[in-house]
């Protein structure tokens, strides 16, 4: 039987915002009835929200999912939870993630592990020595025309890859409606803020697709009109032996995009978030694959990798999840290092 459905008695949240309330609203569904779901909020600034994160009136997060609330994770440990769910701000991923690792307390983090690179490698190495369950919400990597995407370049349909593009375009003032956006994690940088992090999907999609490159170059900052102390734009360049990725990334852009292109020598890819459309040009067998589902919604993606880590996950697998923690932030690492000093940074001289 699978290592984690059947052993999950408690779940503890640290962390109630917009994130963490989508995994706990997932997870309660779930999970068996009599699971004990428990929380540490540090602020409690976020409402009860609804899947499309309008306000709920007049209920309570406690009231809606028969929480348990600690007023400390010491006090949380006391009895030690079976998991634990990480979605506070990003600079305190890490911190929490340690203490629970201490504790022999299973992991599933929201994307990034942290902010930077200080402290991870001491972290990986205890988990495998703990042997702790440790998965990282890489959401993405569940989305079938992603996963479709992935399975063409394992079968090396696009022959030898020339070249991909990767941008991202959303507008950080409406992600939450119901508070002002310069109190978000995304908008400052003691909380692990900046485009770099908090758009680091796009960053793990090159890496699962195309494994590390060897180095990065990147350009970015505060370029739009709002001040922050964080980039709110940046272009990556990722290098690799034969080919070249661009990663453009922006939070403050009013026209919401997602979407890549790959060019290889047998054939062209190209997905859109916009109607969800795959469009697959085979050049060896002159055909064109028009694929799309406009139903499909971000809760989709979630749903499939809580259903993965609870029914598929197995303590081998934290291995490669780590891996990939690891991977994206030793990009964004090197892309930050990048900016400050205007030149490529190889990946073997970080930390």
């Amino acid at each position: 039987m699978n290592c984690l459905l059947n052993k999950i008695k408690k779940v503890l949240f640290v962390g109630l915002g917009g994130a963490g309330q989508r995994h706990l609203r997932i997870f309660s569904q779930l999970l068996p009835p009599s699971t004990k779901f428990l929380a540490f909020r540090s602020t409690s600034h976020t409402p009860l929200l609804n899947p499309d994160f309008t306000v709920v009136k007049n209920f309570t997060i406690e009231d809606k999912f028969g929480l348990t609330l600690f007023d400390s994770l010491e006090e949380a440990f006391q009895d030690p939870p079976d998991l634990i769910v990480i979605s506070n701000p990003t600079s305190m991923h890490l911190k929490v993630a340690q203490k629970a690792v201490e504790n022999h307390i299973n992991i599933f983090v929201e994307k990034p592990l942290s902010h930077s690179m200080v402290g991870v490698n001491e972290f990986k190495s205890l988990t495998l020595k703990n042997q702790v369950c440790f998965f990282i919400a890489y959401q993405r990597r569940f989305h079938p025309l992603l996963q479709k995407i992935k399975k063409l370049l394992t079968e090396e349909a696009l022959g030898k890859i020339i070249s991909a593009v990767f941008n991202v375009g959303s507008f950080l003032p409406s992600w939450h409606p119901y508070e002002d956006f310069r109190r978000l994690y995304a908008f400052r940088k003691e909380m692990g803020g900046g485009v770099l992090l908090t758009e680091i999907h796009e960053i793990d999609l090159c890496f699962w697709f195309f494994g590390p490159p060897e180095f990065v170059i990147c350009a970015g900052g505060n370029y739009s009109e709002v001040s922050m102390d964080v980039e709110d734009t940046s272009h990556l360049t990722l290098g690799y032996p034969t080919f070249s990725i661009q990663v453009n990334l922006c939070f403050m852009q009013k026209h919401i995009q997602r979407d890549m292109r790959i060019i290889g020598s047998k054939g062209y890819i190209e997905w859109s978030a916009t109607g969800n459309r795959l469009l697959w040009i085979d050049y060896i067998n002159n055909k064109t694959h028009d694929l799309s589902d406009p139903s499909y919604t971000n809760d989709h993606m979630f749903t499939s990798q809580a259903n993965y880590f609870l029914n598929d996950f197995k303590l081998s697998d934290s291995v490669k999840q780590l891996e990939s923690a690891c991977s994206s932030l030793a990009v964004v690492d090197a892309a930050k290092r990048s900016i400050t000093h205007g030149k490529r940074v190889f990946l073997d001289s970080l930390d």
